[in-house]
């Protein structure tokens, strides 16, 4: 199924999430961003465009950097006004979920969403290691 994808974010956050997904994937011109409080323009009128332009055929996803933040309160107002459900919000995003989410094949769900998110959890990395143990 075709989706479209918008990273909406506090600061140059959604710019840099859209570098690396050039560098690593060559798909951050195909993501649609939103770099929040950078200037004092109101963004409230690229959400509304983004869900309104997704056609019920087709599956969207908004990331966002931080649940419960004023982007993300903001894109979560839009998407239950629009009422579509064909239109996701995934908040807390980090590269990985990104990249798992772009790369998935399968139809979206609520519940494959859930897993792909509990595959992309950050972790911690142990940095040090003792002469018995292997490096990796």
């Amino acid at each position: 199924m075709e989706r479209q994808y918008m990273i909406a974010t506090h600061g140059e956050l959604a710019a840099g999430f859209q570098s690396s997904l050039n560098v690593l994937a060559e798909k951050g011109n195909e993501i649609e961003i939103i770099n929040a409080y950078i200037t004092d323009e109101d963004y409230t009128p690229k959400i509304v465009a983004f869900i309104d332009e997704v056609p019920d055929e087709k599956q969207a996803v908004i990331f966002t950097d931080l649940f419960g933040g004023s982007v993300n309160q903001k894109v979560v107002t839009e998407v239950m006004t629009a009422k579509k459900s064909n239109v996701f919000v995934v908040s807390n995003a980090n590269l990985a979920i990104v990249l798992s989410i772009i790369f998935l094949e399968e139809p979206l769900s609520n519940e494959k969403i859930e897993q792909v998110i509990s595959e992309c959890q950050v972790q911690l990395v142990q940095a040090t290691n003792s002469e018995e143990e292997a490096f990796f």
